[in-house]
C-alpha cells in the first residue's frame, strides 16, 4: 500500500531538515597555528594575525569555535570574521575580546624589568602574516628622554646570536634594512600614532642623500612599520618598528688613514647645536653644546664641528656667503629648511637632529629624527594651531639672509615650487595621512588603544584638523618661500665693516614697539611684509631709538637698518 504523506507531516519533515542544516552550518571550527595567535590573560585580550582569508570558511558554515591554545566557543556564532570587528569568545566561564589583525605581532619576553639602562637580556618573536616568523635573543632598554614619563615606554632593542657570548647578530626585519639595532617606538603623544611615521616617509620624498650614486643603500633618513606588541604576554598597543640614525644607516666612512665620517647627534638646546653660543669643548666628554658624539668612535675630536659652529656663528659676511656652501651640503640645507617647516617640527631645529660628514672634506648635511610634534601638534601630543611663523636658527637666519642669485633664498624659491608641484601638495601628504589612519581603524587598532591607554583617544576629527592646518600652513609658506625679498631696501652687504657694527632689534616678537639699537648714523628702520611691500618706514636719529609700530597687522615681517655704509635685516615677528 503507497504511503501518502499529508501536508502536516511535509512540513514537520521540511523543518527538521532546515534544523539539521543548522546544525551542521553552527559546527564550524577553526584552528590557529600557534605563531599566528597571541593571549593576554590579564586584559582577557586574543589577537589572532593570520590571513583572514585563510581563515573564513566561505559560506559553509557559521563559527561556533576557535581552536587556540585552548577551545574557545564564540558567545554568538558568525558567518565569517574580520579584522574591523571584535569576537566574544570565551573558555569555560572566562569571557575573551578576539581580535584579528593585519600587522605583525611582536611577543618579547623578559625575566627582569626593563629600564632605561642597562640593557637586559630577553626573547624575541615577530610573527607575519605571510607565516615567517622571527626568533632571537635580544637585548632591550627603554629608550627616550621626556617621552620614558608616559605610561607608554619606547624601547631599543638589539639582537644576540645568545645570551651566553652576546654576540651581535643582523637580522632583517619587515623589508628595512639588515641591522642588529632596532627601535620600538610607543607613539603615545601621537593623537592617531600615524604623524612620525608618515612625516619620515615625506622627508625621503622630499630629498635624498646627495652622494646615494657611491652608496646606494644610504639612507637621509628611517623607515617605519606599524607592529602590535605584547610584553610578557601583555598586549601594550600598537608601535612602530624603526630603523635607527646611524653611520651604517647614512654609509659614513669608517675610521682609516685619516678618512672618516662624522656624527652627532643634536641631544639638548646647547648653544653650539642651535649656532647660538661657542662654548669650549672637551674631547675627554661625549657631550658639548647640546651636541652627543656619536661618530667616529675610534676617537673623540670635537675640533671639527667646533670650527664649523664658529664659521657659522663668527665668520664676517664676505667670508660666510662666499664659503658656506663648500662646508654644508646646499641642497640639503635647502630641502631640510623646507621639511622643517612644512611639518612645523618646533623641536627639530636644534635638539631633534644629526649632523653628518660623509667623509673627509666634504659638506656637512642634516638628518631629521624624533618627528612626533609635527602638523599642528608639539612634543607633548597638544594640538598647536600656529600656521603663521618660520622655523630657524643661527645657521638658517644667516643663510635667509643671502639674497645671491645662487644663494639660499633663491634656491629655497626655486625648490618650493617644484616641490609644490610634486609633493607638497594637500592631496599627496594628505593621502598619507588617510591610508594610514583607515589602515589602523581597518585593523581594530583604536580599539585595542583604548582599550590598553586610557588616556587614548580616536577621533576621526584630527584627520580634518590636520587638513585644515595643512591647507593654512601651505597658504603662509606659499607667501613666505614664493618670493625671494629682493628690493632696492634690502640688500646684503658683503663688507667686513658689516659685521662690526652694533645692531639690534628687540623684543622680537614684539606687538606695540621696537627698540633698535644701530651704531652707523644717518640710519633708517624699514620694514617689509613677505611680498616684498614696504609697510613701514622710521628715521632713526640716534643709536637707540624706541619706535611705535602699534599699526602692523600680526605677522611675520623683515626689518631693515641701513645707513650709507652699512645695512642689516633680520626677520621680525609682529603679535
Amino acid at each position: 500500500m503507497q504511503k501518502r504523506f499529508t501536508t502536516k507531516s511535509l512540513t514537520s519533515i521540511f523543518i527538521l531538515i532546515a534544523v539539521a542544516t543548522i546544525d551542521t552550518l553552527a559546527s564550524v571550527s577553526l584552528t590557529v597555528p600557534a605563531k599566528f595567535y597571541h593571549v593576554d590573560e590579564k586584559k582577557d585580550l586574543i589577537l589572532v594575525n593570520q590571513n583572514i582569508s585563510d581563515i573564513n570558511t566561505n559560506g559553509e558554515g557559521n563559527i561556533n569555535e576557535i581552536v587556540l591554545d585552548k577551545k574557545y566557543s564564540f558567545i554568538e556564532p558568525v558567518a565569517s570574521l574580520s579584522t574591523n570587528s571584535s569576537y566574544r569568545v570565551k573558555f569555560e566561564e572566562q569571557v575573551y575580546s578576539l581580535y584579528f589583525t593585519q600587522l605583525p605581532v611582536i611577543e618579547i619576553g623578559a625575566k627582569k624589568e626593563i629600564v632605561d639602562s642597562p640593557s637586559i637580556y630577553a626573547g624575541f618573536s615577530m610573527s607575519e602574516q605571510t607565516g615567517v616568523v622571527t626568533e632571537s635573543a635580544i637585548d632591550i632598554e627603554i629608550r627616550g628622554a621626556f617621552s620614558q614619563t608616559f605610561p607608554k615606554k619606547s624601547y631599543e632593542i638589539g639582537f644576540l646570536t645568545d645570551t651566553i657570548t652576546a654576540e651581535d647578530r643582523d637580522v632583517r626585519l619587515l623589508q628595512m634594512r639588515t641591522d642588529n639595532k632596532w627601535n620600538l617606538q610607543a607613539m603615545y603623544n601621537e593623537p592617531l600614532r600615524i604623524r612620525s611615521k608618515i612625516s619620515n616617509e615625506l622627508w625621503q620624498n622630499i630629498h635624498q642623500i646627495y652622494y646615494k650614486d657611491k652608496e646606494p643603500e644610504a639612507k637621509n633618513g628611517i623607515d617605519m612599520v606599524y607592529v602590535e606588541l605584547f610584553v610578557n604576554e601583555e598586549y601594550k598597543g600598537v608601535y612602530a618598528l624603526s630603523e635607527r640614525v646611524d653611520r651604517k644607516q647614512l654609509k659614513l666612512k669608517k675610521y682609516s688613514n685619516g678618512i672618516k665620517g662624522e656624527l652627532y647627534k643634536g641631544d639638548n638646546w646647547g648653544g653650539a647645536v642651535t649656532f647660538t653660543a661657542l662654548p669650549p669643548f672637551d674631547n675627554k666628554n661625549l657631550l658639548w653644546g647640546g651636541f652627543e658624539y656619536k661618530h667616529p668612535e675610534e676617537e673623540t675630536d670635537w675640533s671639527k664641528i667646533y670650527a664649523f659652529v664658529d664659521f657659522v656663528k663668527n665668520s664676517p659676511n664676505e667670508e660666510f656667503y662666499r664659503d658656506y656652501q663648500k662646508k654644508f651640503s646646499f641642497n640639503n640645507a635647502v630641502d631640510y629648511f623646507i621639511f622643517l617647516n612644512l611639518s612645523r617640527a618646533a623641536d627639530n631645529t636644534g635638539k631633534n637632529i644629526y649632523i653628518a660628514k660623509y667623509k673627509t672634506d666634504e659638506p656637512y648635511y642634516y638628518v631629521p629624527w624624533d618627528l612626533d610634534g609635527v602638523f599642528g601638534t608639539d612634543w607633548q601630543g597638544w594640538d598647536i594651531n600656529v600656521t603663521n611663523d618660520i622655523l630657524s636658527n643661527g645657521f638658517y637666519d644667516r643663510l635667509m639672509q643671502d639674497r645671491s642669485a645662487n644663494g639660499f633664498r633663491v634656491a629655497l624659491n626655486r625648490r618650493w615650487a617644484e616641490l609644490r608641484a610634486t609633493v607638497i601638495t594637500e592631496e599627496f601628504i594628505m593621502s598619507k595621512f588617510r591610508r594610514d589612519y583607515d589602515y589602523l581603524l581597518n585593523n581594530n587598532v583604536y580599539e585595542r588603544e583604548r582599550i590598553t591607554w586610557n588616556a587614548f583617544e580616536q577621533n576621526e576629527a584630527q584627520l580634518t584638523y590636520i587638513n585644515t592646518w595643512l591647507k593654512n600652513r601651505l597658504e603662509y609658506l606659499d607667501v613666505a618661500f614664493g618670493n625671494v625679498l629682493v628690493s632696492s631696501d634690502v640688500v646684503l652687504s658683503t663688507s667686513t665693516k658689516e659685521a662690526d657694527a652694533v645692531f639690534q632689534i628687540y623684543p622680537n616678537p614684539a606687538s606695540d614697539y621696537l627698540i633698535v639699537t644701530f651704531d652707523s648714523m644717518p640710519s633708517e628702520l624699514i620694514i617689509q611684509d613677505l611680498n616684498g611691500k614696504v609697510v613701514f618706514k622710521s628715521s632713526l636719529v640716534g643709536k637707540t631709538n624706541k619706535i611705535a609700530i602699534h599699526t602692523l597687522r600680526k605677522g611675520l615681517y623683515v626689518a631693515t637698518v641701513k645707513s650709507d655704509k652699512n645695512i642689516r635685516t633680520q626677520k621680525l615677528l609682529v603679535q
